[in-house]
Formats: C-alpha cells, structure tokens, sequence
C-alpha cells in the first residue's frame, strides 16, 4: 500500500541514483513465524530485484542497523554517507520474524528505537527519502511524519521483491488498501482498556466499536485510516445512485481517472444511520475494484443485501432492520467519503415473545391483547392505586403504564388479574390460539 507521496516522490526515475539502506533489502522477511511456516521455493531479493530494474541508474547499500538491536553506530554512519551521495534513499525497517510469532502476544507496536533513529539521521542528510515498511501487524508510525515516501509492504511472500522493486519504479501502479486502521499511538485504539485481559480470560469490551468502527465512534484522529491507498494517477467521483431491488441494494457510480496513468482504484461503500439503536457511524458494506485507463471513465457497481443493515435487539434476541432513512457513501476509505445518497426502507421486526415481564404498555399496544388488558385495569383500578401508593409511595394511575403486567395482581391485593387471566392475556398478545 502506498500510504503517503508527498510531491510525487514516487515513482523513482529508473536512471537516478538509489542508496538502498537496511538489512530487510537483502534478507527479506517473507512471512510469519510458529507453525504456518513453509519452505519457499524460491525468494525474490528487493536488492536485487532493485538494480535489476535500475537502467543507466546506480544502486548503492547500506546495512544501516542490526536486526537484533545491538549498537550499530558504523553502520548508520555508512547508511547516512550513502544516503546523502544519491538522489534518493529507499529504507527499509520492520519487525523481524521473532517479533511476530505464533503464540506470543506483543506488548507495543512501536517500530525498534534504532531504526528510528536511523530514519531520521537518514532523513536529515537525504530529504528525498522512501520508507518501506516490513511486517505483520498494525505499527505505530509517529516517527515516520517526516518521511515523504512511505510504502507499506506488510508480509509478501517469496515474489515480494520484484512487487516492491516493480511499485517503486513505477512499473506497476499501485492500488493496495489498508485492511486495519493506523492508529496514532497504541492507547487511541478500541480494544486497549481490556487488552490483555484478566489472567486467562479475554473481555471483548469493545463491543461492536471493532476497528475502524470505534476510531470513529469516539472520533479520534488516525495516523492512516481503514481502506486508505494511494496511487500514482488521481480518481474522481461522480454521482452516486442507490437503489432498493428487493432484498438488495445496488450502488451505482461513474469513477474517471483523471490522471496521466492507467489506474486501479478501489470503490468503497459504507451506509451509516444517525438515529434508532446504538451502531457505528458508517460501516463497510462492500467493495469494488475498477482498473481505469488515464482519461477514462467507468461505471462502477457495488451490491449488498438489506440484511446487512440489521442489528441486534437484545430486548427481543434477534436481528431487527429499523426502518426510515439510511445515507449510503462511495469512498476512498473509511475516512474519505466521497458521494452520498439517501434511500428509505421499511423495518422488519421479529415477532416479539411477551412474557409476564412485558410492560402493560406493551401488551396495550398491542391490538390482540389491548381490550381485554383495558378491562381488567379499569376494573380494577382503584384497587391498584390505593394498594401501589401505600406500598410504593407512587401513583399508580401515572406509573401503571411501566409495571410488568405479572404485578398487577399484587398491586392489586391478589385481585384483578388471575393466572389464568394472565395466560390468556399472554396467548392473546403472541397471537397463541388457546
């Protein structure tokens, strides 16, 4: 993913001079450690897949720091020297396997101290300056705000090499997406109050704010947000159109390059509700992929079922699609929303259980069930009021409304309403036949 291109830094001129720093560049971390491992049939070399591609350019390295974190002041020195004597630095920093492995949590997502110290010794003597991150999980990158260049690489595989070498000089033209949000510091992200937990038990306390979903929600700046990625060519939006087909909903949308090079941009769409149950503020309902020649435009097309649009009711345990108006967005990224549309949509509720928990305010709401719960309240309302106000120090007449229906006979003084009174009442409101 191409996170940042501050004044088009990117793509490198394949006759300019390149110092290529850091040990990841010439012994690639190809994929994770513990039991997924396999033995790759053969591994691509960023190194050498770099000079490869350089025509009529020099490529020069540097070691830059250790890997195991050691000292390593001859090497940054090296690092620095072959920085400032080219006209761009391409640095390479990460994690090792070691500190991604199966069965060990980390404890930060800090990239190691030396390597950013290195990044910034580097940075000083050679401001055209290309960062190419190497690793698994999300990284907190507050030492790389003065980078111009920044290439997020994550994990490739044995091919790795000739991806980075092929996007770096621009034989390809980038279109990655970030799966996870980049937070700020590792305290901003949802899950952190209850990480790692209590001894051996994990508490999900973020509920359904996970990832981008609780960034959002609490409204707090990202280093990079969900979906982010960009490209060496420029997209536009244009109208966005929504329609309900039945069971699905269909987003329409013509995208134009509007740059000089063919490109691949990937549509993002989100729906958000502002009212009704708790939810995130916008949720990713689908994607689309659009490989666009420069100057071109392409309608683009993502689908998704109403389904998704539901939630959970925990007062009726099962999913309930709340009616009236939804905003759908086509986006860059989760925090790039481009085009809006509103569609309306008639809710879908499962049919509520009344128990004798149920308020008489829901039983009376309810056709069935609202005459003969009328008649055994005006019967016998002024037993329940003086019986209520004496036990509860309320008014009833005002609060009778919020009681389950099962009190209304204490309140009643074991008047009222009978057991089989409240069966009856029960079927009625379910819709039971008895």
């Amino acid at each position: 993913m191409l996170l940042r291109n501050d004044d088009g830094i990117l793509p490198v001129s394949p006759g300019s001079s390149l110092a290529v720093i850091g040990p990841f560049a010439r012994q690639p971390r190809i994929q994770g450690g513990g039991s997924s491992r396999v033995n790759p049939t053969t591994i691509d070399v960023p190194l050498d897949e770099i000079r490869a591609a350089s025509t009529g350019g020099t490529v020069s390295y540097a070691e830059g720091y250790r890997l195991d974190g050691a000292d390593a002041v001859d090497l940054e020195a090296e690092a620095v020297a072959a920085a400032a004597g080219a006209s761009k630095a391409v640095l390479f920093v990460g994690l090792g396997e070691g500190d991604e492995i199966e069965g060990s949590d980390r404890s930060h997502i800090q990239i190691p101290a030396a390597q950013i110290r290195l990044v910034e010794s580097v940075l000083a003597a050679q401001p055209l300056t290309i960062v190419v991150l190497v690793h698994g999980g999300v990284l907190e990158l507050s030492g790389l705000r003065g980078v111009p260049g920044l290439l997020d690489c994550s994990i490739l595989g044995q091919a790795g090499g000739g991806a980075i070498a092929d996007v770096l000089y621009g034989v390809v033209n980038p279109s990655g997406r970030l799966a996870e949000t980049v937070p700020m510091r590792l305290e901003d992200a949802p899950s952190y109050l209850n990480f790692p937990g209590d001894g051996l038990r994990v508490r999900y306390g973020e509920g359904i704010f996970v990832g981008y979903r609780g960034y959002d929600r609490m409204r707090r700046e990202v280093e990079f947000p969900f979906g982010h990625g960009l490209s060496y060519t420029t997209f536009s939006y244009g109208r966005l159109s929504v329609q309900v087909d039945g069971d699905r909903i269909v987003a329409r949308l013509p995208v134009t390059n509007t740059g000089d090079r063919d490109g691949r941009e990937v549509v993002q769409v989100y729906s958000s509700k502002c009212d009704g149950m708790v939810r995130p503020p916008t949720e990713l309902r689908g994607f689309a992929v659009a490989d666009i020649a420069a100057g071109a435009t392409q309608d683009v097309e993502v689908v998704f079922d109403r389904s998704d649009l539901r939630v959970w009711d925990v007062l009726t345990s099962g999913w309930i699609l709340e009616g009236d108006d939804y905003v759908v967005h086509a986006a860059a990224s989760s925090r790039d929303l481009r085009r809006s549309a509103t569609i309306t949509l008639h809710p879908e509720k499962p049919t509520t259980v009344f128990t004798g928990e149920s308020t008489v305010a829901e039983l009376l709401a309810q056709p069935a069930s609202a005459a003969f719960l009328a008649e055994i309240m005006e019967a016998n309302a002024p037993a329940q009021t003086s019986v209520a106000s004496e036990q509860l120090g309320i008014d009833a007449g005002a609060s009778a409304l919020r009681i389950p229906v099962n009190r209304i006979r204490s309140l009643s003084g074991g008047r009222g309403l009978s057991a089989d009174d409240l069966s009856h009442l029960l079927a009625l409101a379910n819709g039971e036949t008895r």
